[in-house]
C-alpha cells in the first residue's frame, strides 16, 4: 500500500465484548460490509473498520443497535503505521526487508548464515515489521537456536508461532530451517497480512497461516513455541498445558514485573524441568528462551 494512501478507520465500541462475537467469528468481513472493506481489527471490545474510502454504516449500525460508533479516523497509510516498516532490519543472519520484493528460497542444511535469503514483509494494514524490541529479541533467540552449527540446527523440524501478527517469526523461522511451521493469529487483519507475506516469500511449502485464539491451538504440534502474547493469554496456555512436550519455548510481550509473574506460574505449573537459556531486558519489555 502506497505511504500516501487515504484511509478511512471506523472504530466501534460495544459494551459486551461478545457483541463482537458475530464480526471475530466471520470467516469472510467483506460479505458483511462489501467489497470496499480494506481490512477489520478486534481488540477487546472494540472493533476497526478499515475502507479506501468513506462508507455508510447505518444500515449495519441500525441492525446492531447495542453497537456504538465511536470515532472516524481519515489518515494516511503512513501515518496508521508510524513509519515503522520504512527501514531495513537485521539480527543476525536475518534481513528483513520492507515491500514485495522478490520471492526467495529456504535455508538449506549445509548453508551457511550469510546465504540465508531476506524476508520481505509488507504489514499491510497491521501492525508489525520487525522492529519492536520484543518482535526483535524473539528474533535474535531463533537465531541462536537455528543458525548452522547452533542449539537445534538442523534437528529442528516443527515450531507454532501463537500470537503471529504479520508473521515475522514464523516465515523467519521458515527460512532458518524450520520444516514445518504453523502461525495462528485471532485478527482478519493479522492472518490476511501474513498469509500474504508467506507467498510473498515463497514459502507456503514450510510455513501455514490459521486464525484462531491461541488457546485453540495450544495443544498443536511444535517442537518449538513462540508466544509473543499479553500476560493473560500466556497464563490460559499454561492452564492448558500449551508449553508440555516441548523441546524449546520463546516467550515474550511482558513487562517487567509481568516477566517476573510468568515465570513463577511457570516453575509452579510445570511438571518437568526447564533451562532458561537467554533473558532479554529492555527499560520496558522482558522475553525469554527456555530449553525443556
Amino acid at each position: 500500500m502506497r505511504p500516501d494512501t487515504l484511509l478511512t478507520i471506523y472504530e466501534l465500541r460495544s459494551p459486551d465484548p461478545q457483541g463482537l462475537a458475530f464480526l471475530a467469528g466471520s470467516p469472510e468481513p467483506e460479505e458483511l460490509f462489501g467489497p470496499d472493506l480494506a481490512g477489520l481489527h478486534i481488540e477487546e471490545d472494540f472493533a476497526f473498520l478499515f475502507f479506501l474510502n468513506d462508507h455508510d454504516l447505518s444500515p449495519f449500525l441500525v441492525s446492531h443497535p447495542t453497537l456504538e460508533l465511536r470515532q472516524i479516523h481519515h489518515l494516511r497509510y503512513d501515518q496508521w503505521q508510524d513509519g515503522a516498516n520504512g527501514e531495513p532490519l537485521r539480527v543476525g543472519p536475518l534481513l528483513l526487508l520492507p515491500g514485495a520484493g522478490e520471492v526467495g528460497s529456504e535455508l538449506e542444511p549445509g548453508q551457511s548464515s550469510a546465504d540465508c535469503p531476506p524476508i520481505y514483509i509488507d504489514p499491510g494494514l497491521a501492525f508489525g515489521f520487525g522492529g519492536h524490541p520484543t518482535t526483535r529479541a524473539c528474533l535474535g533467540f531463533l537465531t541462536r537456536l537455528l543458525r548452522p552449527g547452533t542449539l537445534a540446527a538442523p534437528t529442528l523440524a516443527t515450531a507454532l508461532d501463537l500470537g503471529c501478527g504479520t508473521g515475522v517469526l514464523t516465515l523467519a523461522a521458515a527460512r532458518l530451517g524450520v520444516h514445518s511451521v504453523l502461525g495462528v493469529d485471532h485478527s482478519h487483519l493479522a492472518v490476511r497480512c501474513a498469509t500474504q507475506n508467506v507467498a510473498r516469500n515463497g514459502l507456503q511449502a514450510r510455513a501455514r497461516i490459521r486464525r484462531g485464539l491461541a488457546q485453540d491451538y495450544a495443544q498443536a504440534p511444535g517442537e518449538l513455541v513462540m508466544a509473543n502474547l499479553p500476560l493473560f493469554v500466556l497464563k490460559d496456555l499454561l492452564r492448558l498445558r500449551a508449553f508440555e512436550n516441548r523441546r524449546y519455548l520463546i516467550y515474550s510481550g511482558l513487562l517487567a514485573e509481568e516477566g517476573e509473574i510468568f515465570q513463577a506460574a511457570l516453575v509452579e505449573s510445570s511438571k518437568r524441568r526447564f533451562q532458561v537459556l537467554d533473558i532479554c531486558r529492555d527499560d520496558r519489555w522482558v522475553s525469554g528462551l527456555l530449553a525443556f
